[in-house]
């Protein structure tokens, strides 16, 4: 009888601290833009470097980034959009994507100058995503003879 209440009281105890101790994320992953820094100029014709790290405790599943007009859709308007589906958790790591910002759009209008978002997501493992946005200006690339 007596092994058997040890039994009853190491089985419940063990339960009962299982259940309490249960760690789940809530969090999305932290995610530190690093470069373009905020209401950086960038010409039309040149690069815009970008740099940011991801991180998350129980790994970062996936993440995008993508420009658009902080005014909303503009005649010339440039946009871009990545998305990277990763398949095995990585917890802490950066990146360093660049793009061209070109002097015209695919139609061939002049590119939209002004403010535009640089807005970076990232999800983990457990489906909980956080993003950050960053301003950055376009300005037109005027030559001079």
């Amino acid at each position: 009888m007596r092994n058997i209440l040890y039994a009853f009281l190491l089985v419940g105890t063990s339960l009962f601290l299982g259940s309490c101790s249960k760690d789940e994320d809530t969090d999305g992953p932290s995610i530190e833009l690093i470069n373009p820094e905020e209401n950086q100029i960038v010409l039309t014709g040149n690069i815009l470097k970008m740099t940011m790290s991801f991180k998350d405790g129980y790994g970062v599943r996936f993440y995008s980034y993508e420009i658009f007009h902080k005014d909303g859709i503009v005649p010339g308007e440039f946009t871009y959009k990545k998305e990277i589906e990763i398949n095995v958790p990585a917890n802490e790591f950066e990146i360093t994507p660049s793009v061209t910002i070109p002097i015209f759009n695919k139609d061939s209008i002049p590119t939209a100058t002004g403010d535009y978002i640089l807005r970076v997501l990232a999800v983990d493992w457990y489906n909980n995503s956080n993003y950050v946005d960053r301003t950055f200006k376009i300005e037109p690339n005027i030559v001079t003879e």
